[in-house]
């Protein structure tokens, strides 16, 4: 009996060499890496985009005219679109960025009553922002605010009276959006901003009579969709 239960350790000794040898041909190579960990979007870089959307401002403008001059309500809405591009640092799910926009707009406000005859435009509107948002992987939600910038244009509507004068106008931003990448690059924006924006003068002597009008500190609101492409 001990002969045979030597001879059977002997046995079992040689064979598990040989069954770890079978084991570790038929053990299955393990996942890739990439397939055990969780895809998240890196929104780190630079982008460029476009954006349109809508704008409505509440404001003042006097007519200084010694004789028919008077205040009138300035404040309306209207489209705007333009360009944009900046830049981002993800830090774990939080982002930092600094964007810059430009746009154009068209009539924004008007009046047709005798005597205050005119239409409210802006040529040019500019925007520098810092942005912090918080990443779920491939949306963010973010807050932006910076700084400023108007060329208005303020032009008659029946009489031409004012013509076209122009005034500059300087303010500060702040907002916030939600923007969800489609695609490693192709990304999609929806964003409110509000701006307020220091009056100025517009002067000129090539209306009718000189153009003396002052406008007030107003109000911009604006909703607009952006189409962006990341690099």
């Amino acid at each position: 009996m001990k002969k045979f239960l030597l001879h059977l350790a002997l046995a079992s000794v040689a064979f598990v060499p040989a069954a770890t040898a079978i084991a570790a041909d038929l053990d299955l190579p393990p996942p890739p890496v990439e397939d055990l960990r969780p895809a998240t979007y890196d929104w780190s870089g630079f982008y460029l985009g476009g954006w349109a959307g809508a704008t409505c401002i509440d404001g003042e403008l006097t007519d200084n005219d010694p004789v028919t001059g008077q205040l009138w309500e300035m404040s309306g809405c209207g489209w705007k679109g333009g360009v944009m591009g900046g830049y981002n640092h993800q830090f774990e799910q939080w982002v930092l960025g600094l964007e810059a926009d430009w746009g154009t707009t068209g009539t924004i406000a008007d009046n047709e009553e005798p005597g205050g005859d005119f239409a409210f435009s802006m040529d040019h509107l500019v925007t520098f922002r810092g942005r912090m948002g918080y990443a779920m992987d491939e949306t963010l939600v973010y807050l932006t605010g910076g700084v400023a910038w108007a060329k208005g244009d303020l032009d008659g509507i029946i009489s031409a009276d004012p013509d076209h004068i122009k005034g500059s106008h300087w303010g500060w931003s702040l907002g916030g959006g939600i923007e969800h990448a489609l695609s490693e690059q192709f990304r999609l924006r929806l964003e409110y901003l509000y701006t307020r924006f220091e009056g100025d003068n517009y002067s000129s002597s090539s209306c009718a009579g000189t153009c003396d009008i002052d406008i007030h500190d107003f109000d911009d609101h604006e909703f607009k969709v952006g189409v962006i492409w990341a690099f």
